[in-house]
């Protein structure tokens, strides 16, 4: 089940499930006050929230993310995020369902969706490299990355 509009409890759960990944990537972006910084930044805004199979018969949020608009006059670009719990190694294939769908839906709006990763985190890797995400240039010199992490990007195809 996917579900357009999150809620607290929903942001909450998935950062005290926080895959180890994930978990660093927050402390290098925000440093020890990752968690409040994260809640504080997601609190107010409207993104995708994935349930899946948690411990037992229930369902849980597994994993959370969207794009980020920053549009400019001359250039739609949009940084696209996912925080996973977890629980999301029990639903690999219903979030990658999920995320194709997304980028189908989504991708054609922007010339480029980009990010930064921890370079460490292979899994998270893999499924951007099969939703045609580039890492050919890991570290631009002209965009100033935190060590250990690389970018990653995607541009829109022209007809």
């Amino acid at each position: 089940m996917i579900k357009y509009v999150s809620e607290i409890k929903e942001i909450e759960f998935i950062l005290s499930n926080l895959r180890d990944e994930d978990r660093v990537e927050l402390e290098n972006l925000f440093g020890n006050e990752w968690y409040q910084k994260t809640l504080s930044t997601l609190k107010n805004e409207k993104f995708l929230i994935l349930y899946g199979q948690g411990n037992g018969n229930g369902y849980v949020p597994v994993a959370m993310g969207g794009f980020y608009d920053l549009n400019s006059d001359n250039c739609s670009v949009a940084c696209v995020w996912l925080l996973s719990s977890r629980f999301v190694s029990r639903n690999k294939t219903a979030l990658m369902r999920v995320l194709r769908n997304q980028i189908y839906l989504n991708a054609p709006k922007y010339d480029v969706l980009y990010n930064f990763i921890y370079k460490s985190n292979y899994k998270a890797k893999l499924w951007l490299k099969k939703l045609g995400f580039n890492f050919d240039n890991p570290n631009p010199k002209e965009i100033k990355l935190k060590k250990d992490f690389e970018f990653f990007y995607r541009i829109k195809e022209r007809s």
